[in-house]
């Protein structure tokens, strides 16, 4: 009997035909124009990078509109949404999709309706993913706010970099951006070599940790936002991890196997802070090349801040959502 073929990233991401494309025009402008009482902004059912540099963003700015915002998302995620109420779904990270997700306007609307309908909401507005199908629904109805994420750092001493080490194991290709186990052991033993102190972090769950390295792992996002304030920068695969980082206006070294991979990172910068790129060819450099560039990169950094002495950051924060 033949094993049943492997998902792909098309099976897993829901692509909106020409149709839906010019219907979803109607309640973007509606919302905009006659706004009901409440909003219920969900459900999220994405990739984390998608949801902090594209989805988060748009439902802050309509925050000020609605009496109420009720969010739907994955759990740990309430740290995005302050001034929300935030509900949980029981979507699999590691099946839910790619991009937006794998679930169309229409299953999206049935869970926002069944929510709402538990929480007793009623006059309501639904916000989803859907509404952002095309870069001309976000340019023409919505517009995005960031906030620069912070917390006290988790220690008095700052470490030179932080690794987000990516271990998913994800239906679909994209599990080939995990750097793997034996790699990531020799990166950390390298940097330490040169006397860099460094730290992991990410959800413990979806990343990977060295035996004796320090774990800031946790699946608390305000947690990890403190993980990455206690660090001079970041480093690690194109993926969340680093769009996080750069959310909390620290600098990035990232790789990927191909400049595709590595322009979102580019663009998706509303604080416009340094990002190095170790190399566009593989999602597995040398853990070598990997510590030369993240010397080099502080090195850099050092120069740019004064010795570290003044933010590399720029605000206000610049709107993406038109990438």
């Amino acid at each position: 009997m033949n094993a049943a073929p492997a998902a792909t990233k098309k099976d897993l991401t829901y692509f909106y035909g020409t149709g839906e494309k010019l219907k979803l025009f109607f309640p973007c402008a509606r919302q905009n124009f006659s706004p009901k009482r409440n909003l219920f902004a969900g459900p999220y059912v994405g990739e984390f990078g998608y949801e902090l540099m594209q989805w988060q963003g748009f439902v802050r700015a309509r925050r000020p509109v609605y009496e109420q915002v009720h969010v739907l998302t994955y759990p740990g995620r309430d740290y995005l949404y302050e001034g929300c109420q935030v509900h949980h779904h029981d979507i699999d990270l590691k099946s839910a999709g790619y991009w937006y997700g794998r679930f169309g306007p229409a299953e999206m609307r049935r869970m926002a309706e069944s929510k709402a309908a538990e929480i007793g909401l009623e006059d309501y507005d639904i916000f989803n993913p859907s509404l952002l199908c095309t870069r001309y629904h976000k340019i023409l109805f919505w517009k995005q706010q960031f906030r620069l994420l912070d917390e006290p750092p988790l220690s008095e001493k700052l470490y030179d970099v932080l690794f987000h080490f990516r271990a998913v194991q994800k239906e679909g290709p994209d599990h080939v951006k995990n750097y793997s186990p034996e790699l990531a052991d020799e990166l950390v033993r390298r940097c330490a070599d040169k006397g860099l102190a460094v730290a992991c972090y990410g959800h413990p769950a979806y990343a990977y940790c060295p035996k004796d390295c320090a774990d800031f792992r946790n699946a608390d996002l305000r947690q990890t936002v403190a993980a990455i304030s206690s660090a001079r920068a970041a480093a690690g695969e194109a993926s969340g991890g680093m769009h996080l980082a750069n959310a909390c206006g620290k600098p990035s070294i990232i790789w990927g196997d191909g400049q595709w991979r590595i322009a979102p990172a580019l663009r998706w910068n509303p604080f416009r802070v340094p990002i190095y790129v170790v190399t566009t060819k593989t999602w597995r450099p040398a853990p070598e090349e990997v510590c030369q560039s993240v010397v080099q990169s502080l090195d850099d950094l050092r120069v740019r801040t004064d010795h570290f002495t003044k933010p590399c950051y720029v605000t206000p924060s610049q709107p993406i959502g038109n990438f």
